[in-house]
């Protein structure tokens, strides 16, 4: 054919052309390369710096909301206190027991909703005890029942009407629950004067779902949603923990949380729970199990007046003789005068690290007292809430905690006593 050439009939020119080519295409694909790994080290180095600024902010928070727990569960321990005092004091009509149960119930749930921000600042495990899910999806929909009338906004329940009982921590999915629903009614509210919002449960295999659908615009970001910190609102209108938050419980459920758009009506939040068995609950009442202890000689120590003026009722409407201070220097002084039974103790306020560490100097001034105190903590400590043990054989009661737990908890200590000797009132 004309103007064809055989590859014999190549100049080295040509040759050399090919190489010169190769190699540029060849140098070409390396910086390909060398840029797309520049690019993922980039990536990889963004994504850890935003880890580490969210990790800094975290710590910061877990920080603030230890403080905050601390100083809001000493009046919660007061008013729970004065709660229960007039539930059982007789004094008072239907009605009036009435409103101190509710009083006793929005306290516990105020108490529950710290140590929901410690679990998400300190991921403590949550407790167990057997739920029924659309139980807790009414209670939670009652409480903002007004509010989503007032907003016109239409609740359409299909809730499946065998779900079985599953082992989870009714107040963290209530929190959970009515943080989904405020975000629902913040999104309708942001492009209409009224909407719908879908609430659906029920089993997928060996789990259980609970699924919220609102009539709003659709989540922006469906990948950062339950990134801390992460919010679309305006400042002062969000944090962006209310997701994250969520995120960890149901995490510590051992279940997921998502979020998919559904084109015609707007975000859908699903959450799926394993089925777990739950343990029956046991019953606190201690007069079940044990005589109740009287005339114990009983020094109470705390800085908060509020929770000296409760527990210090508490113990002398069982006829304990009480006496009390503030902290750990007034409460060696009446130490080394009285002889106490028991000490019931704010632990912060007696492991003081300016010298004054009360349980230390128990421990070698007064070794069988030492052994006979209940540790009250303002602050939620790691492993669980509840009793526990300081690893000495002395009891912790978190604050807030309920009469019949610290009295229990005394009677125990006043019948493993001996040799008890009555001092003069």
């Amino acid at each position: 054919m004309v103007g064809s050439r055989t590859a014999r009939e190549f100049s080295s020119a040509d040759v050399n052309l090919l190489i010169a080519v190769g190699s540029q295409i060849s140098s070409a694909i390396e910086r390909t390369m060398l840029y797309e790994e520049t690019r993922q080290a980039y990536d990889n180095l963004r994504r850890t710096q935003e880890q580490l600024v969210h990790s800094e902010k975290l710590a910061a928070v877990g920080q603030l909301i230890s403080g905050v727990a601390h100083e809001l569960n000493n009046p919660l321990t007061a008013i729970l206190g004065y709660s229960q005092l007039l539930t059982s004091s007789g004094q008072m009509g239907p009605q009036g027991i009435e409103y101190s149960d509710k009083l006793y119930k929005q306290a516990q749930r105020t108490h529950r909703i710290v140590q929901n921000l410690l679990s998400f600042a300190r991921q403590h495990k949550p407790e167990r005890v057997p739920v029924r899910i659309n139980q807790v999806l009414e209670d939670t929909l009652a409480l903002r029942d007004y509010d989503l009338r007032m907003s016109n906004i239409r609740v359409n329940l299909e809730l499946a009407p065998d779900l079985p009982v599953t082992a989870a921590d009714p107040y963290q999915l209530q929190q959970v629950f009515l943080n989904l629903v405020n975000n629902a009614v913040d999104a309708i509210l942001e492009r209409s004067s009224d909407g719908d919002l879908w609430v659906r449960t029920g089993t997928n295999a060996d789990k259980l779902f609970i699924e919220f659908t609102d009539s709003g615009p659709g989540v922006q970001d469906a990948s950062r949603v339950f990134d801390p910190f992460y919010t679309t609102k305006p400042v002062g209108k969000g944090t962006g923990l209310g997701l994250s938050i969520c995120y960890g419980i149901i995490t510590e459920h051992g279940g997921t949380i998502r979020v998919r758009n559904i084109p015609t009506r707007g975000a859908s939040f699903t959450i799926e729970l394993p089925f777990q068995p739950a343990a029956p609950p046991q019953s606190s009442d201690p007069g079940q199990s044990r005589v109740s202890g009287k005339d114990g000689r009983i020094l109470l120590i705390d800085h908060d007046d509020s929770v000296l003026e409760a527990v210090g009722t508490f113990l002398r409407g069982r006829d304990h003789r009480v006496l009390t201070a503030k902290d750990a220097r007034e409460a060696r002084s009446l130490i080394e005068k009285e002889e106490f039974d028991i000490v019931v103790a704010d632990l912060q306020v007696c492991d003081a690290p300016n010298g004054e560490n009360l349980k230390e100097w128990l421990a070698h001034q007064k070794p069988a007292l030492a052994r006979k105190v209940i540790w009250m903590s303002a602050a939620v400590r790691s492993g669980g809430e509840g009793e526990k043990s300081t690893g000495s054989g002395c009891q912790i009661l978190q604050k807030p905690f309920k009469a019949s737990d610290l009295l229990a908890a005394v009677d125990e200590l006043l019948q493993s006593s001996v040799n008890v000797v009555p001092i003069e009132r």
